[in-house]
């Protein structure tokens, strides 16, 4: 498993893992009582925070074992009581029925907005200064909004998911909703003319066009498509 996978898997488990504490019966198997619950609930959303933060932030265009360790300590930094019951955490995911409902299809969409972040560094490495659009906004301008764009829209997609109780399919919906909210029309045409500034600085590199500007451009088809699609 690559490391950007794995650093996915992280955030998809802390999002399953605040549902089913929000959905468990109180006092279940693990006499988990809902003061306690709530509590760790609070750790966890924070926690999920912090982890996205840190990634996202990342100008690198690669998560290594740097980075990934980096994400990880954020994310403990500010979950403190649900490391405490860590091992209980873990057996209430294996034992409690429906706590992982929706995981797939969260981490691969969470995967694909992570996917972007990454290459999108990576691309800036990559083209240096290539110089300036004709309205006189340079490459890491351009950038720098992309990137601010991808990391709201991280955060908003798992806020949605760790707030959202309803059916799988319904938090899916509003975590999508809200992660495109975040990204907007304006990231949409940033990213073109990103993917434009490489195009003539560098039209062997296909970074930013490739693995942000179409990226970009399917994951508003899909996820739009899924909004219309009947339920």
């Amino acid at each position: 498993m690559d490391l950007l996978t794995m650093a996915v898997v992280d955030i998809t488990t802390l999002v399953a893992t605040c549902q089913a504490l929000k959905s468990g019966p109180v006092g279940g198997g693990l006499a988990l009582k809902r003061k306690l619950r709530d509590r760790l609930r609070r750790d966890i959303k924070r926690g999920t925070v912090a982890y996205i933060d840190v990634l996202a932030r990342t100008r690198r265009g690669v998560v290594d074992a740097a980075l990934l360790a980096r994400c990880r300590v954020a994310a403990e930094q500010r979950m403190a009581h649900a490391l405490v019951h860590q091992e209980r955490l873990a057996r209430m995911m294996a034992t409690e029925a429906g706590s992982l409902d929706g995981l797939v299809a969260a981490r691969q969409d969470l995967w694909r907005l992570a996917h972007m972040a990454i290459h999108l560094a990576s691309g800036m490495t990559g083209l240096g200064e290539p110089g300036a659009l004709s309205h006189g906004q340079p490459a890491d301008v351009l950038a720098r909004r992309l990137r601010r764009r991808i990391r709201k829209a991280l955060i908003a997609y798992a806020r949605a998911a760790l707030r959202d109780s309803g059916r799988p399919g319904h938090l899916i919906f509003a975590a999508r909703e809200a992660a495109l909210a975040e990204i907007g029309p304006r990231a949409v045409a940033d990213a073109r003319r990103l993917a434009a500034i490489e195009a003539g600085a560098r039209p062997l590199q296909t970074v930013p066009r490739q693995g942000v500007s179409k990226s970009l451009d399917d994951l508003n088809l899909d996820w739009r498509r899924s909004e219309s699609a009947p339920p």
